[in-house]
């Protein structure tokens, strides 16, 4: 029988980079906002203040489009909340590359060489990340203290879905998700995918055609999947040519060798509802667990697969890609 590695410790990140970029940043926050909570320790806080700190968060959200999911996920408290939002999702491939290479300089944030330090950080983004989450955290501080109901005004400031830069259809939303998603993403592990865009782009397409969800899976959501970042499980409407298509990536390489183990252990996918499977399992979700891929597997080995043609006609076309 296929065996969990139970005495594996796998990573929350693929490669040390973006390790070095999430400590480097919580260093540079930490004195940011130490310096600042020295500053205003004697002031009182006020509405307006607490009201002035949410329009400058916005104001940097709304000037930098990748940040729109972070403070979502620092709220989550989670020590890597920058891997676990959208940001490396949403930035370019180049920036992408510049944060996967990141090497910190060995040398001391302290209130002395903060400035000239975060200069030399030659990173996109960088800045305004230390900005965003140093006054989130002050903010934070703020509303402890201030313990009246907010007016109707504040309310709706707080609420504001405000259009990113050069795109009014992008709304922002800040909100922490739920204890529920949380733990359950905290829980995940890669499937360590090799793909890139293009890849990406045929691997979803190719989802679609077959229809191997009852939803329609986005290429975001998928990144996600993969990455060991999905929130809700998938409702798969054919296991077969699931495994099938998982087999396929595993034989190219594109995700790691072990996938069930990852997959049983996300607990990514559910069973479709047929009238079958609600007698057999009742409404609730059903997991697929481990022993059914496995089977499933076998079956795929033997049986016909929905979509096998069309599998190995995206796979084919994603080898072409595998340079770029």
């Amino acid at each position: 029988m296929f065996e969990l590695d139970d005495n594996i410790e796998y990573p929350d990140f693929p490669e040390e980079g973006f390790r070095e970029v999430q400590q480097c940043l919580d260093r540079f926050v930490g004195i940011s906002y130490e310096t600042a909570s020295g500053m205003l320790y004697r002031m009182k806080p006020a509405r307006e203040d607490i009201t002035l700190y949410r329009v400058k968060i916005l104001d940097i959200i709304r000037h930098n489009p990748p940040l729109e999911s972070v403070l979502r996920y620092f709220h989550d408290g989670r020590d890597n909340y920058l891997w676990y939002s959208d940001f490396y999702d949403d930035i370019t491939k180049e920036v992408y590359q510049r944060y996967r290479t990141f090497k910190a300089a060995p040398v001391e944030i302290n209130p002395a060489n903060y400035a000239e330090e975060l200069d030399k950080i030659d990173l996109p983004y960088f800045k305004e990340l230390v900005d965003l989450i140093t006054l989130e955290r002050i903010l934070m501080k703020y509303e402890d203290k201030v313990s009246e109901p907010k007016t109707e005004s504040e309310e709706d400031l707080s609420d504001k879905k405000t259009p990113a830069a050069g795109n009014e259809e992008t709304k922002v939303e800040i909100k922490p998700t739920s204890q529920l998603e949380t733990k359950r993403t905290k829980a995940k592990r890669s499937y360590e995918p090799k793909l890139n865009n293009k890849q990406y782009a045929l691997l979803a397409e190719c989802i679609e055609q077959i229809k191997l969800f009852r939803l329609r899976l986005k290429v975001t959501d998928l990144k996600k999947l993969l990455k060991g970042k999905l929130t809700e499980p998938l409702e798969v409407t054919n296991q077969k040519t699931l495994v099938y298509l998982f087999e396929r990536l595993k034989e190219y390489q594109y995700i790691k060798d072990k996938w069930i183990s990852v997959a049983d252990g996300n607990k990514d996918f559910i069973s479709f509802r047929t009238e079958g499977n609600r007698q057999r399992y009742g409404d609730q979700q059903h997991y697929i667990p481990m022993q059914q891929f496995q089977n499933n597997r076998k079956k795929s080995e033997k049986e016909a697969v929905r979509g096998l043609i069309i599998i190995d006609e995206a796979i084919e076309e994603m080898n072409e890609y595998r340079d770029e």
